[in-house]
């Protein structure tokens, strides 16, 4: 299957498993649907998966008093969950959101531990999983650099998310009001 693929290639960037073992892992996902709008998880519920997001986009974010934050966003080939929740088997204080219909292959954290008193090469999906923490870089830029600074970042870095996610999420991940991110993007033009 492409999908399992896309997943082994991934996992072949932290470690150099053998078919074996990437057949090994690969046996323990399972997939779901899920359309658009619905959650892969909601506050107050424990995430107890991760996710490798075959086709879609997922959104994480938190809300507060005033709004809805975006904490980041997911595409095709990514890695996602609630890394504080996961770790901590506690309530998540966020979302993960369906942008578009999408397609994901899980395996649950017992699964992740099985594999690893099987085989101590899979101690190395532990650098997996740090992945999925939200960048310190990326909490300071939004204290730190103006608002045309954080936007030219994101066009640096991530392009594609300016086509795959609305604009008012995009201005919630970069911390501004969508009326800045208006005249952010006019000012470039």
């Amino acid at each position: 299957m492409k999908a399992f693929k896309e997943i082994e290639k991934s996992l072949l960037t932290i470690y150099p498993f053998t078919a074996q073992q990437l057949a090994m892992f690969t046996n323990k996902l399972s997939l779901k649907e899920i359309q658009k709008k619905e959650f892969l998880l909601k506050q107050n519920q424990v995430c107890s998966h991760i996710a490798f997001v075959v086709k879609g986009s997922f959104r994480l974010y938190t809300e507060t008093e005033q709004k809805e934050w975006t904490i980041n966003f997911f595409t095709e080939n990514n890695w996602v969950a609630d890394l504080e929740s996961l770790m901590l088997k506690q309530p998540s204080k966020n979302y993960i959101e369906a942008n578009e219909n999408s397609k994901v292959a899980r395996i649950s954290l017992i699964d992740i531990h099985s594999l690893m008193e099987i085989h101590p090469c899979f101690h190395m999906l532990n650098s997996l999983i740090a992945n999925l923490s939200v960048s310190t870089n990326q909490i300071s830029t939004l204290k730190i650099k103006s608002p045309d600074e954080r936007y030219q970042q994101l066009l640096a870095n991530k392009p594609h998310w300016m086509n795959r996610f609305p604009q008012m999420q995009i201005a919630s991940y970069l911390g501004i009001t969508p009326e800045t991110l208006s005249r952010v993007r006019a000012r470039k033009i």
